[in-house]
């Protein structure tokens, strides 16, 4: 991101010719002498003073990713077109020799001690956590005529006190031992956004994940019938895995991709189309019934089984629409013609494709189910 990176650095020449002064909370932590403060600071007077230590050929101690344009836009987009609220504080650090004063106010609390800090001019704040947020401020105010960012108050912690070695550690620590977000939750936030904003969530979130929000709800739906192959076989976001369980949840949202993708199940209400799957489960287990009954030794109901008959469904689909019949009975009539028994599916003896992994070993299992189905009947070609 050349651009804005050339424009916060010009910034900086200009705004930290002047002293900074905002109000603040000092605190301290394990080492006593290293002072934090948490402040909140305008974009205009952040932009001039803070820059990140990016690795380069002739910059090879730096320690930060160069910036990626898609997040930068992603950031603007989000700040000029959806909630545009950023809570998480920047971390930056003044580094030893640099320093800052600090006025107390003459009152203590129990999280701080409230004053004046002063960052004096010439002196860099090097951002430790939220480049892409700064750059994508930034990117918002000056390219995208996001005026009134300029204005737009950001939290910040600032450490003080530590070297530029200590500063890399503590950039370190953060990008390598935090956490993110389980997908398995993710595929649940989608699920509850599609179901208050609807369609709109089209536009917020995209096609793929608005399609993995209406997949998780038709994982539930195939769960949490008592009459499915799938009722309480599938791992749900916090549970350990027990004996009977044989997916995680967002393996199953996975898998079904090219179930929500097929155009005729997209015009479908969730229940019509949990309703179909279901029966095409439970023919499936008519079809196969000895690798229902023995789940753990068949590898129909584990992601290589469910991938390749979910890429199938559409197919199966097909043929219950040219026959106008969508019941059960029809689409085991329809699986039958596959010609496999029970044993196919077996994970120690089956055919050789059930016992690989892996996307391409589901595609062309996909593939070779695919071939054996009836051919479709083109009555007026």
């Amino acid at each position: 991101m050349t651009t804005s990176t050339s424009s916060v650095q010009q910034g900086q020449q200009n705004a930290s010719q002047e002293a900074l002064r905002a109000f603040a909370v000092r605190f301290r932590q394990k080492r006593q002498d290293v002072n934090l403060y948490s402040a909140v600071l305008l974009l205009k007077e952040i932009l001039g003073r803070c820059r990140p230590d990016t690795y380069r050929q002739d910059n090879q101690r730096g320690y930060q990713r160069p910036l990626t344009p898609s997040r930068i836009r992603q950031v603007s987009a989000y700040l000029r077109e959806e909630e545009g609220v950023l809570p998480t504080s920047l971390l930056m650090c003044i580094r030893r020799p640099d320093h800052a004063s600090f006025e107390p106010a003459g009152f203590k609390s129990s999280g701080g001690e409230p004053g004046m800090l002063t960052i004096p001019a010439g002196v860099t704040m090097w951002l430790v956590d939220g480049q892409h947020r700064l750059f994508g401020l930034e990117q918002a105010l000056s390219m995208d005529d996001a005026k009134w960012l300029d204005d737009y108050p950001l939290p910040v912690t600032i450490v003080e006190g530590i070297d530029a070695y200590e500063e890399m550690r503590y950039f370190h620590i953060i990008n390598t031992r935090q956490k993110g977000v389980p997908t398995d939750v993710v595929d649940r936030h989608l699920l509850t956004m599609r179901e208050t904003e609807g369609t709109a969530l089209l536009e917020r979130e995209g096609e793929r994940n608005y399609l993995r929000g209406r997949s998780t709800k038709l994982v539930d739906l195939l769960a949490g019938d008592s009459s499915s192959p799938w009722h309480d076989t599938i791992i749900m976001p916090g549970e350990k895995r027990r004996p009977h369980h044989l997916m995680r949840q967002h393996s199953m949202v996975i898998s079904l991709d090219p179930v929500v993708r097929d155009s005729f199940v997209k015009r479908l209400t969730d229940e019509e189309a949990g309703k179909l799957l279901l029966n095409y489960w439970c023919a499936a287990r008519d079809r196969w019934q000895s690798a229902f009954e023995d789940p753990q030794s068949y590898m129909i109901q584990k992601a290589l089984g469910a991938g390749a008959l979910h890429q199938i469904f559409p197919d199966v689909l097909e043929l219950c629409r040219s026959a106008d019949d969508f019941s059960q009975e029809k689409v085991a009539d329809i699986l039958a013609e596959i010609g496999r028994s029970a044993g196919f599916w077996h994970n120690e003896r089956g055919h050789y494709m059930v016992r690989q992994s892996g996307a391409r070993y589901v595609k062309a299992l996909a593939e070779y189910l695919r071939a054996r189905l009836p051919r479709p009947v083109l009555r007026r070609l």
